[in-house]
């Protein structure tokens, strides 16, 4: 059976008047509420199969070494080469050759038996891409302690950041607090819903033969003036034909 790529980008979405009226809403709905913005402009504009929004992440000419941008990337099909695809097209629409800070999170409702040998393929990704310099700083969220440990270990390039989410994991594991300080390693929280996007809205605004290869939100700081200037996500899918 033969597939198709579908890649849907966002565009800033702090410029959206529809979402600025929802505040406070979680990033899975976040993500909802803009892909439902994204998919009804584009309507009339072909198949949609590539809803690319460029993003302007120097409109006022500031430096770009006073922005810092930050990814996360949601991985749904856990192959290292979407992997790939997400970074790339993440600088693309960003135009950028430079992310300052990644973060990698795998589904945990994929079926994962060695969750450390699939997290050792995906950091040779990231290792590469570090050392052309296109990524600055580097690590993973929501992994437990041991197995964040032993990946700190092999690794050649080490994480210097893990997210935790305190919706499931309400106090920070001593053993985690003491590692990261000792290894001076960002240690952060965050609350995002696993998955970010779920099988229901999936289906509901891509159809049932859609399959879900990656999110990736990105999100743009000045650092001069302490503001977050821009934000967006994409979304890459495979439906059958």
């Amino acid at each position: 059976m033969l597939s198709e790529k579908y890649l849907y980008s966002t565009g800033n979405i702090l410029s959206l008047n529809e979402l600025k009226k929802k505040a406070g809403l979680n990033s899975r709905d976040e993500l909802i509420e803009a892909l439902k913005i994204t998919l009804e402009d584009s309507k009339g504009e072909g198949d949609g199969s590539n809803i690319n929004n460029s993003v302007e992440i120097n409109s006022d000419n500031i430096d770009r070494k006073e922005m810092k941008i930050t990814v996360k990337v949601f991985l749904s099909n856990t192959d290292s080469k979407f992997l790939k695809e997400a970074i790339d097209q993440v600088c693309e629409v960003l135009k950028t050759n430079t992310i300052e800070s990644l973060i990698i999170v795998i589904n945990k409702h994929n079926d994962i038996d060695d969750i450390l040998r699939l997290l050792e393929s995906l950091w040779t990704v990231l290792e590469e891409y570090y050392k052309m310099k296109k990524l600055t700083s580097i690590g993973v969220s929501d992994i437990d302690t041991e197995k964040f440990i032993q990946l700190f270990k092999w690794a050649k390039v080490k994480p210097n950041i893990i997210q935790i989410n305190l919706a499931t994991c309400c106090v920070v594991p001593p053993m985690l607090q003491e590692f990261t300080k000792q290894n001076d390693i960002q240690l952060l929280t965050h609350s995002d819903p696993s998955p970010i996007l779920t099988e229901e809205s999936l289906i509901k605004y891509f159809g049932i033969d859609a399959e879900l290869n990656w999110v990736a939100r990105y999100q743009i700081h000045l650092r001069c003036r302490g503001v977050l200037s821009s934000k967006g996500y994409l979304v890459r899918i495979n439906k059958s034909t």
